[in-house]
């Protein structure tokens, strides 16, 4: 089951599901991440993953006060080897959720937007029993991130970075 998520944090943004299929005012957001892609090729995409049960995909947008969207999230489920973890014991298939595009509307408040939402992601992963979050290659971008969850986080291949959950 989908847990709700409606939070508000400290910079004002509010961090909800995107549960219309209607796309044009994530457009912005879309089209910065996928530039060459026509809209209907954008449309098609978010509809698929509205359409999914939201056990194995959804989004999460972030508005501000003004409910102009700053930020969105798509992320799955997904099961990995715990080998991937760091866990040598024994080898074991284990449920997170893997962030598949994480966008923000501005360069000047990225890091924040990005802290905000994946704060929201390792909730909702923490609620459904997932040991780990996945999330893109680390760059200047995920400072937040890599100072609050440091002990956490295993960087695999300089590819793919996974936050361990407790």
């Amino acid at each position: 089951m989908r847990p709700q998520i409606k939070e508000v944090s400290d910079t004002g943004l509010l961090v909800t599901h995107y549960k219309n299929d209607n796309i044009y005012p994530l457009l912005p957001l879309l089209s910065q991440e996928f530039p060459n892609w026509t809209i209907d090729k954008i449309k098609n995409y978010v509809k698929l993953v509205i359409s999914k049960n939201h056990d194995v995909a959804d989004i999460l947008v972030a508005q501000n006060e003004a409910s102009y969207y700053v930020g969105l999230v798509v992320y799955t489920y997904q099961s990995i080897s715990s080998k991937l973890l760091g866990n040598t014991i024994k080898d074991q298939f284990v449920k997170g959720i893997v962030v598949e595009n994480l966008i923000a509307s501005s360069p000047i408040l990225q890091k924040q937007v990005f802290f905000i939402i994946i704060e929201s992601v390792i909730k909702i992963a923490k609620k459904n029993n997932c040991e780990f979050v996945e999330l893109p290659k680390f760059d200047e971008t995920y400072e937040l991130i890599k100072q609050k969850y440091q002990k956490q986080i295993s960087d695999i291949n300089g590819f793919r970075v996974f936050i361990k959950l407790d």
